[in-house]
């Protein structure tokens, strides 16, 4: 009888594993799946000089595809990074004319797609873990044309916020950052994943971040900007956040300056603004904000 009852409890033991690491692989699935949207809106409307670009993520080699917009002096570059769903030309950033904006105060700009969207390679998302070897191969692009990393600045949105951060905490010679509706952890928001009309016990993170990295090469565990925030010091960030942003709180930013403790560091809530809203809502204050921070740090 007792081998009978050790046999059942270790069956149900089983059954409840299998039953949690399904959960926890659907939700994985689900967060790196991707809906491509089609890239729309071309640096000709605006009378931009461009070249089409391609070039490879630094550590997988996915060929990603942008525009590159030149200056005539082409000596200081942006590189502008796109949110969770978007493309290069994300209509609720209204990235091509910020980057046009930039090239007027004498940046050349480099926009790309993220792997799995727009018309770059590679079929599924990663929520900012691999888009890390995106943005370094970016990097390395654009040193390729004869800029060193020194000479560069990264604009992030959102997850694009995130990984800039991540970046440039790897990347010590990459000399300012802006992120605009950036988030503190993705642990945190796997601690309150919704499955079908419930959430899961905050505990699922662990395997869900065990799935990610076993079945689609995704460790979330790593997109973790609050544990190295504080590490690009006394290189600077600019922090921006729309006040009324309903998809990643405010205070989210707040913590994320607070913790990064460098005095060199600016925070900007901007009021009546959504979420990668804050261009939108006021074009010239936020070129003039952003151009004066990246003019005073990018020699």
């Amino acid at each position: 009888m007792l081998l009978v009852a050790l046999l059942a409890v270790g069956g149900a033991a089983v059954v409840a594993l299998l039953t949690i690491f399904s959960i926890a692989a659907w939700v994985a699935y689900q967060l790196t799946g991707v809906k491509r949207l089609p890239v729309y809106g071309h640096p000709s409307q605006f009378g931009l000089t461009y070249e089409d670009v391609v070039f490879p993520s630094r550590r997988d080699r996915i060929p990603l595809c942008g525009w590159y917009l030149p200056t005539p002096q082409d000596g200081r570059c942006i590189i502008l990074i796109q949110g969770q769903e978007h493309h290069r030309n994300s209509p609720g950033i209204r990235a091509l004319a910020l980057g046009r904006d930039l090239v007027q105060q004498g940046f050349s700009v480099l926009l790309f797609d993220f792997r799995g969207r727009g018309e770059s390679g590679g079929q599924r998302d990663s929520n900012g873990d691999r888009e890390r070897w995106d943005v370094l191969g970016a990097i390395d692009y654009v040193q390729s044309r004869g800029i060193p990393p020194e000479r560069m600045g990264l604009v992030g949105f959102s997850l694009g916020a995130a990984v800039a951060i991540l970046v440039a905490a790897k990347e010590p010679r990459i000399p300012a950052v802006v992120s605009d509706s950036g988030f503190l952890d993705s642990m945190t928001y796997l601690k309150r994943m919704p499955f079908y009309w419930f959430f899961l016990p905050s505990w699922f993170a662990v395997p869900i971040a065990l799935a990610g990295r076993w079945f689609f090469g995704a460790d979330f565990s790593q997109v973790r900007p609050i544990k190295v925030v504080g590490r690009l010091a006394p290189r600077p960030i600019f922090f921006i956040h729309g006040e009324t942003d309903h998809v990643i709180p405010p205070e989210e930013t707040e913590a994320l300056f607070r913790a990064s403790d460098n005095p060199a560091n600016q925070l900007w809530i901007v009021p009546g603004a959504g979420h990668v809203r804050c261009y939108s809502n006021g074009p010239e204050e936020y070129v003039a904000k952003v151009a004066d921070f990246l003019q005073r740090y990018i020699q």
